[in-house]
C-alpha cells in the first residue's frame, strides 16, 4: 500500500518537493514519464520530472484537470490533481493511478506544508524549532505518534517542562470541549478532557491568536482559575487549526518559579501549533481514508463470507460474528418481526445473557429496536441511560428502572427486503457508544449487506420449501394412492407433520358404510373416541388454527383441516367429509400463514387421491353390477369393436342364438343372426349414426322376434334385442294383475267409505244416545229423587231408613247415567271444544295425566275434533287397562297446516310380537286407533319397548 515517503513531507524546498513526488509517482504507478505542475499566480509551471515521453505534454490536460477538479484522461496520458498542483503521467498503470487519486488529498497537505516553511525561512530560531519538530515527526502519519511529539517537542523549545495536545470533542459556538489529552511531562494522566471557556474561545479559535499566562502578572484573572488544577508558574496556549477548521490546543507550561512566557515564545508555540496542525490534519486525513479502506474492506470480507452462505441458520450467526468484530460490539442480537406486525423476538444473538434472550419480546415503536422497526431507519443511542427512548419489552424496562441494565451504547438497524421488514440487527455496547459518524454510516452499509445475505437466504429457503412441499404432495398422493392401511395413514400423518414443522400429527378417515373414523398418527398415542369427537366438531371449511383449549393434551397451539371429496356439490353443506389432518406442537405459537397454505394443500391433495381411489373402486363395483346385471338380463346384449368383432355377448344371447350361429365372440356383429337379418341391421346401423338414441329394427330368429337397437359407443358399437313374444306374454299378465289390483282397490275404497259413514252414523247414534239419557232418563230419574226425598222427610223410624236406602240409589242411578251419558258424546266437546275436552278425559283417567299445548291454539273442524278426542279416549283406556303405569301426558302441538297430538306413559310397555298377539286374541285397540287415523286422513306412530313405556303419536290435517 502506497504511503508518503519521509522525503516529501521533509523537503524544505517546493522543488525538492516536485523532484520527490515525481520519482514516487513514476515508480509506483510504472509510467514511463512523470510531471509534477504548480499553479501560481494564474500560471502552470512544472516543478518537477522523471522518465521519458515528457514531449507528448503541453499542459492543456493539466489546465482541464485543474478546471474541472478531478483526474482527466487522453491517450497515454493522465492528469491528477492534488492541491494547487497537478500530476501528469505518461503510459501510467490503472492500479497505480488509483492508489495515488486516493493520495491526492495528503500530496496537496504536504505541498502546503512546503509553502509555508519555504515562507517562514531564515526566521532563526522558530524556523529552527519547526525543522526539528518536522524532522521529529518524519512524515508520520499516525496521530498516537504526532501528538506526543508535537508536545515533547513545544517544551524543549521553549525550555519548559510540560505539554500537552489535546484535540476536541465538542465544538460549540463559544464553547469547546476536548477529548484525551496527548503530554509529556505529567506525572499522572487527565481524564475527562479539558474545557475551553467563551473568552478563550474568542482568542484561541475565532481569532487564531496564542495565550500567555505568567502568574505574577495573571494570578487574579479568570485565566488564572481556570489553570488551578495545572498550577503553572507560566504558560501559552496556542490554537491548532488547519483549512479553517479547529483541531484542538496545544499547551505549554513551567511551574519553575520565576518562570515566564515571551512574545517570542508565544509566536513559537503558534508556529510549532501550525506545523503541527498540517501533521495533525494529514494524519486524521490519512486516518480517515485507512479508515474507509479498512471499512471497505471489512465490508468486501462480510459480503463474500455472507455470500457463502444460503442457508438463515448460518447467515444470521456470520452477520452477528462480523458485526461485533466490525464494530467492536459487546452484544448483539437479530430481532425478527413477527407474522402480527407487532412484535420482535431474538432470532439469534451473540453475548446477550441467557435471560436477556429468552424474556424480551420487543414491541414495534418502543425501545431503540422498536423504534428502528417502526421508522425503516438507523436508531443510535449514544447512552441509553440519558437518552429517553423507552424500552421495548417490559423486563427491559425494570432492568432501566432498577438501573440494573447492563448496555449504555445501543445502535438499532433495520433489516429490510424486497418482501418487507425481516426485523432489525441491534448492536450493545456496556460504555456510552464509541462509533463515530463514519463508523454509523459504515453500519447503515453493512446493515444493507446483510438484509440483502437474509434476502438471498429466504429466497433460497423459500425455493427449498416449495421443493420439500411439492416432494410431500407428490409422496403424501402415492402413498395414499398405493395403499390407505393403518401403516400408510400413519406415513402420511409423519409426512405432513414434518412438512409443516409440528411435533406430532394425526390423518383420520371416516368410513364411507359405517362412519366408523380410522386413525394414523405420528408421535401420537391412539386419540379416545371422545377426543375424536371434539377434534371432529372443530372442523370448518378449511384449516383452522386451534388454540391450547381445543387441543389434544400437551399440545400448546394445533391447526385441523378437514378432507372434502373433490366432487363439485352445488352447497357447500353437500360436501362428502372424508376424513380431518390434525398436527400439534408444545408451543403456543400459533400457526403462520404458509403452514396453514402448506396444510390445505396437503388436505387438498390427500382429498383428491382419497377421492380418485373412492370413485375407482365405486367405478369397478359398478362394472361388477353392470356385468352381473348383464349377465341375469332376459334381453340379448352383445357388444363389439371398431371393426365390428364380437368382443361379448351375454348368457340370453348365447342360448338364443349360438344354435343358430355357433360361438358368438369373433364373429362380425352385423352378420348375424340369419342372412335375411343382415340388411335390417345394417339399415339400423346407418339409422344409428343421425338419431341419438341409436337405430332399431325388428328381425325374426326362428319362433322368436326380436327388438333390436343398435348404437354407437365411444371405442365400438353395442347392439340390445329384446323377445317381443316375451314381451307381449308380460304385457298380458300385467295387464290381468292392473285389472285385478283396480278391483282391490275400488273395494277398499268403498270400504272405506262405508267404514266413514259406519263410523259417523255410530257417534250420531251416540249423541242421540246421550242426549236422550240426559234429557229424559236424567231427568225421571231426578223427579223420582225428589218424589222419594219429600216421602223421606214425613216417614220415620225403618221406613224411613228404607227410603233413604231408595233415594242413595236413585242418586247413584243419575251419576251413572250422567257417567254413561258423557262417555257416549261429552257436551264439553261441543260446547268448548277439544282442549277442556282432552283436559276433562286427563280428569277422569285412572293413570294422573298432564295436558301440555304448544303452538297457536285454535279450533279444528268438527270432524278433526271428535277423531282427536276418540283416539286419545281410547289411548288412555288402553292406559289404564293394560300399561299399570305411574303417569301419563298428552300433548298436542298446533302447527300451520295439521295438529299433533302424543299420548305417552311410563308403563311396562310391549314388544311388536306381543301387540300382534294381543290382536290375535281380539283385542284390535292397536288396529282400530290406526284405522280410524287412515280414515281421517292422518297418520299414526307407535313407540313402545319393555319397561320403557309407550309413546302413541297422531298428525292429522286440520
Amino acid at each position: 500500500m502506497l504511503t508518503l515517503s519521509p522525503t516529501l513531507t521533509n523537503a524544505s524546498t517546493v522543488a525538492q518537493f516536485g523532484a520527490a513526488l515525481a520519482r514516487l509517482a513514476c515508480d509506483h504507478a510504472q509510467a514511463h514519464g512523470v510531471q509534477v505542475w504548480l499553479a501560481a499566480d494564474g500560471k502552470l509551471n512544472v516543478i518537477g520530472e522523471e522518465g521519458r515521453g515528457l514531449g507528448l505534454s503541453d499542459g492543456a490536460l493539466v489546465g482541464q484537470a485543474i478546471q474541472l477538479g478531478a483526474r482527466v484522461d487522453k491517450g497515454m496520458l493522465t492528469a491528477l490533481p492534488f492541491g494547487c498542483g497537478v500530476l501528469e503521467l505518461v503510459g501510467a498503470g490503472e492500479d497505480g493511478l488509483q492508489e495515488l487519486s486516493a493520495l491526492a488529498a495528503l500530496f496537496g497537505l504536504a505541498l502546503e506544508g512546503v509553502q509555508a516553511r519555504e515562507a517562514r525561512r531564515g526566521s532563526g530560531r522558530i524556523a529552527q524549532t519547526v525543522e526539528a519538530l518536522v524532522r521529529r515527526l518524519e512524515g508520520s502519519l499516525d496521530l498516537a505518534e504526532v501528538l506526543p511529539k508535537t508536545a515533547q517537542s513545544a517544551a524543549l523549545a521553549l525550555g519548559f517542562t510540560r505539554a500537552f495536545v489535546a484535540l476536541f470533542s465538542e465544538l460549540g459556538e463559544s464553547r469547546a470541549r476536548t477529548g484525551e489529552l496527548f503530554t509529556f511531562g505529567f506525572d499522572a494522566e487527565f481524564t475527562g478532557g479539558i474545557g475551553i471557556g467563551p473568552v478563550s474561545f474568542e482568542k484561541l479559535v475565532r481569532r487564531g491568536e496564542a495565550i500567555r499566562f505568567e502568574r505574577a502578572r495573571d494570578s487574579n484573572s479568570a485565566m488564572s482559575r481556570g489553570l488551578t488544577e495545572l498550577n503553572p508558574e507560566a504558560a501559552v496556549i496556542a490554537p491548532l487549526s488547519a483549512r479553517g477548521r479547529a483541531l484542538g490546543v496545544l499547551y505549554v507550561d513551567s511551574r519553575t518559579p520565576g518562570a515566564a512566557a515571551s512574545e517570542d515564545d508565544a509566536r513559537l508555540v503558534l508556529a510549532l501549533a501550525e506545523q503541527a496542525s498540517l501533521a495533525i490534519d494529514n494524519a486524521r486525513l490519512y486516518g480517515i481514508e485507512t479508515r474507509k479502506r479498512e471499512g471497505a474492506e471489512a465490508l468486501r470480507e462480510a459480503g463474500v463470507a455472507l455470500a457463502g452462505s444460503l442457508h438463515l441458520s448460518d447467515t444470521l450467526p456470520q452477520v452477528l460474528e462480523r458485526a461485533v468484530s466490525m464494530f467492536s460490539a459487546d452484544a448483539a442480537a437479530v430481532y425478527e418481526l413477527q407474522p402480527d406486525g407487532r412484535t420482535l423476538n431474538i432470532h439469534s444473538a451473540v453475548g446477550l445473557p441467557s435471560e436477556y434472550v429468552l424474556r424480551v419480546h420487543a414491541k414495534v415503536g418502543a425501545g431503540v429496536t422498536g423504534r428502528a422497526a417502526q421508522s425503516r431507519e438507523m436508531v443510535v443511542a449514544h447512552d441509553l441511560t440519558t437518552a429517553n427512548l423507552g424500552a421495548g419489552s417490559r423486563y427491559t424496562r425494570q432492568l432501566l428502572a432498577q438501573g440494573r441494565y447492563p448496555y449504555r451504547g445501543v445502535v438499532g438497524l433495520p433489516l429490510l427486503t424486497r418482501g418487507g421488514a425481516f426485523g432489525v440487527l441491534t448492536l450493545y455496547w456496556s460504555e456510552v457508544l464509541p462509533l463515530d459518524a463514519d463508523d454509523l454510516a459504515l453500519a447503515g452499509v453493512f446493515a444493507g449487506q446483510a438484509s440483502l445475505a437474509i434476502e438471498n437466504a429466504r429466497l433460497y429457503e423459500e425455493e427449498l420449501r416449495r421443493e420439500r412441499e411439492a416432494a410431500v404432495l407428490l409422496n403424501v398422493g402415492r402413498l395414499l394412492g398405493e395403499d390407505q392401511s393403518d401403516a400408510a395413514l400413519s406415513e402420511a400423518a409423519k409426512m405432513a407433520t414434518l412438512a409443516m414443522n409440528a411435533g406430532r400429527g394425526l390423518l383420520a378417515l371416516v368410513d364411507d358404510t359405517t362412519q366408523a373414523i380410522r386413525c394414523g398418527s405420528y408421535q401420537l398415542f391412539p386419540p379416545t373416541p371422545e377426543e375424536l369427537a371434539a377434534l371432529q366438531a372443530q372442523l370448518g371449511r378449511g384449516p383452522r388454527p386451534l388454540t391450547r383449549r381445543y387441543c389434544l393434551p400437551v399440545a400448546g397451539s394445533g391447526l385441523i383441516v378437514p378432507l372434502h371429496g373433490a366432487e363439485p356439490f352445488k352447497n357447500w353443506e353437500d360436501r362428502h367429509l372424508l376424513g380431518f389432518l390434525y398436527v400439534d406442537d408444545p408451543n403456543t405459537i400459533p400457526p403462520s400463514d404458509r403452514v396453514l397454505g402448506l396444510a390445505r394443500s396437503v388436505a387438498d391433495q390427500m382429498a383428491l387421491t382419497l377421492t380418485r381411489e373412492r370413485l375407482l373402486a365405486a367405478l369397478e363395483r359398478e362394472e361388477a353390477r353392470y356385468r352381473q346385471l348383464a349377465e341375469g338380463a332376459h334381453d340379448l346384449i352383445l357388444s363389439a369393436d371398431a371393426a365390428g368383432i364380437i368382443t361379448y355377448a351375454n348368457p340370453a344371447a348365447c342360448r338364443l342364438l349360438e344354435p343358430l350361429t355357433g360361438p358368438l365372440t369373433g364373429q362380425p356383429l352385423l352378420s348375424l343372426p340369419t342372412l335375411s337379418t343382415r340388411s335390417a341391421l345394417h339399415a339400423a346401423l346407418d339409422d344409428a349414426g343421425h338419431r341419438r338414441e341409436g337405430g332399431r329394427a325388428e328381425i325374426q330368429v326362428g319362433q322368436h322376434r326380436l327388438e333390436v337397437r343398435l348404437s354407437h359407443t365411444g371405442e365400438g358399437m353395442l347392439m340390445v334385442a329384446r323377445d317381443l313374444s316375451e314381451l307381449q306374454t308380460l304385457a298380458e299378465e300385467i295387464t290381468r294383475r292392473g285389472q285385478a289390483l283396480e278391483a282391490a282397490t275400488s273395494r277398499t275404497v268403498e270400504l272405506r267409505t262405508y267404514l266413514t259413514l259406519f263410523t259417523q252414523a255410530q257417534e250420531e247414534e251416540r249423541k242421540r244416545i246421550s242426549r236422550e239419557l240426559h234429557d229424559d232418563t236424567a231427568q225421571v230419574l231426578i223427579a223420582s229423587t225428589r218424589r222419594v226425598a219429600r216421602l223421606a222427610r214425613e216417614l220415620d223410624g225403618e221406613r224411613k231408613e228404607r227410603a233413604d236406602d231408595i233415594l242413595a240409589d236413585l242418586n247413584a242411578a243419575i251419576e251413572s247415567v250422567r257417567r254413561f251419558a258423557r262417555n257416549l258424546r261429552p257436551s264439553v266437546l261441543d260446547d268448548l271444544g277439544l282442549l277442556p275436552a282432552l283436559e276433562w278425559l286427563a280428569g277422569q283417567a285412572q293413570t294422573s295425566t298432564r295436558l301440555e299445548v304448544s303452538g297457536p291454539e285454535r279450533r279444528l273442524p268438527p270432524a278433526v275434533e271428535l277423531t282427536v278426542f276418540r283416539l286419545t279416549q281410547e289411548a288412555l283406556n288402553n292406559v289404564d287397562k293394560h300399561a299399570r303405569a305411574q303417569s301419563a301426558a298428552i300433548r298436542v302441538a298446533f302447527r300451520e297446516d295439521h295438529v299433533r297430538v302424543v299420548v305417552s306413559d311410563d308403563g311396562r310397555g310391549f314388544t311388536n310380537e306381543q301387540a300382534e298377539a294381543q290382536a290375535n286374541a281380539g283385542h284390535l285397540g292397536l288396529i282400530g286407533l290406526r284405522e280410524r287415523v287412515e280414515l281421517a286422513g292422518g297418520e299414526l306412530e307407535v313407540e313402545s319397548a319393555p319397561g320403557q313405556g309407550t309413546r302413541l303419536t297422531f298428525t292429522l290435517p286440520g
